[in-house]
């Protein structure tokens, strides 16, 4: 178990080539995957984890396992992603949690450790979230950690809102 970082209640841990099934519970289901294109298969969410992986190597980051610090239960994936908007790269806080652990401050916990860590470690000067306009929770995440929404942009077919964290 690679541990990433971690928060009062999560463990952020890299993901593997067997985490597979973990990652499918995520891209499988059809209430997680609202505001994406489309539900995944279980070949597209092992395609989705190889580039993960890949990730790692270029990169140094992507998404990471989120874990109960209590049992170690797996509770979704939070990370840094490497986006090209507009022909500009950027870094993406993003984040999907299983719907039994929704309301429960999770996700802005794992998105705060995934602020803190592209600022401190990776030295990031600008941090951003790509958010559908419908998605209300994850607009209240981003805003719960000071992020505001400068512009909006064409982004997986939709429209989204480009929402920038202060960095500290």
């Amino acid at each position: 178990m690679r541990l990433v970082t971690e928060t009062k209640r999560l463990k952020l841990i890299k993901v593997t080539a067997a985490d597979v099934d973990l990652v499918y519970l995520l891209t499988g289901n059809k209430n997680v995957m609202e505001f994406f294109p489309k539900v995944l298969s279980y070949d597209e969410t092992q395609q989705m984890v190889e580039k993960i992986l890949h990730q790692y190597t270029e990169y140094g980051y992507c998404f990471w396992k989120v874990l109960l610090k209590a049992g170690e239960q797996f509770i979704g994936i939070a990370g840094l992603l490497h986006q090209e908007i507009n022909g500009e790269v950027e870094t993406e806080i993003s984040y999907r949690m299983l719907p039994v652990y929704w309301n429960n401050g999770y996700a802005t916990e794992a998105a705060k450790a995934c602020k803190e860590y592209g600022e401190n470690t990776l030295g990031k000067r600008r941090l951003i979230s790509l958010i559908h306009p419908r998605n209300h929770a994850s607009i209240r995440v981003a805003q719960k950690l000071g992020a505001k929404k400068t512009k909006s942009v064409f982004f997986i077919g939709e429209e989204h809102g480009v929402y920038v964290y202060p960095i500290e």
